[in-house]
């Protein structure tokens, strides 16, 4: 009767005070986390930015590409959080300041791109005006500023994204380094086509890792129809989650271990300025 007793008491405790909860545990470790990555969807429905070459506003080719790049995200493992929904209106400064408010691994804005008017015609597009590039003008570009307090970590996250987009036989277009009135961007490294462009409000008023991504040129036919073909999207979709994951790796919330050493990026001679 006595070696009874003991088992009788547990049992009571263990029905008072259920059985001890390892879920708790769990959520407060950090380790278990999801990296919380922004992805910012460039421009609205009231700021469309560029009008490809069939018409279409910028803005539906970024919202397309974002609801791509989220769900693969939280297919990797990571917490994707968009700083706009399709339809929502946003300033520049909200977009920063939900950036600020999560403690994220990185901000990514999405957009898609054009040229100066030097470089463009006009055409007729199903009864819509629009325009054209008057030369073959193709490719990706990164933007990053020097006025972001995380700029040197906002610049790695820009190599291995460049990195990941070579790999896929992209090339950075070079046409905003041009000469030329709106353009002019400094170079930070040709190679990977990552430029300097200090005053994007999006880029310094946000105060972790942040980059702008141009996915292609949508005024020019031929890279229009790259970047709107499904396989094409996927890939590039893939090199962003790629890049992001390496960037994790690498330790960027801890700001430790993240020199890229060798690889595509090494031995440039555009390099961190």
């Amino acid at each position: 009767m006595k070696q009874r007793t003991l088992p009788v008491i547990l049992c009571v405790v263990i029905i008072l005070l259920g059985p001890p909860s390892f879920t708790d545990a769990r959520s407060d470790d950090a380790s278990f986390e999801k990296p919380v990555v922004i992805i910012d969807p460039g421009h609205t429905n009231k700021m469309p930015g560029a009008v490809s070459i069939t018409g279409k506003y910028e803005v539906t080719y970024n919202d397309n590409l974002v609801s791509m790049i989220s769900k693969a995200l939280i297919g990797a493992g990571f917490d994707p959080i968009l700083t706009r929904n399709p339809n929502q209106e946003i300033t520049l400064e909200d977009r920063a300041s939900i950036a600020n408010s999560h403690h994220a691994l990185a901000m990514l804005s999405i957009h898609h791109d054009s040229a100066q008017g030097v470089y463009l015609e006009s055409i007729e597009q199903n009864g819509k005006k629009t325009y054209q590039t008057r030369k073959p003008i193709s490719g990706y570009s990164i933007f990053v500023s020097k006025k972001n307090q995380e700029f040197e970590r906002s610049f790695i996250f820009a190599k291995l994204l460049g990195e990941e987009l070579i790999k896929l036989g992209r090339k950075p277009t070079l046409h905003h380094a041009e000469p030329i009135p709106g353009e002019g961007r400094p170079l930070l490294d040709a190679e990977l086509g990552i430029y300097q462009y200090d005053d994007l409000v999006v880029l310094k008023q946000t105060k972790i890792p942040a980059v702008l991504l141009e996915i292609g040129v949508i005024v020019d036919r031929f890279d229009e129809a790259y970047v709107t073909r499904r396989d094409h999207q996927e890939s590039i979709v893939n090199a962003i989650v790629i890049s992001l994951r390496e960037f994790k790796n690498r330790g960027a919330e801890t700001g430790t271990d993240l020199n890229l050493g060798g690889g595509s990026g090494s031995g440039r001679s555009n390099q961190l300025k």
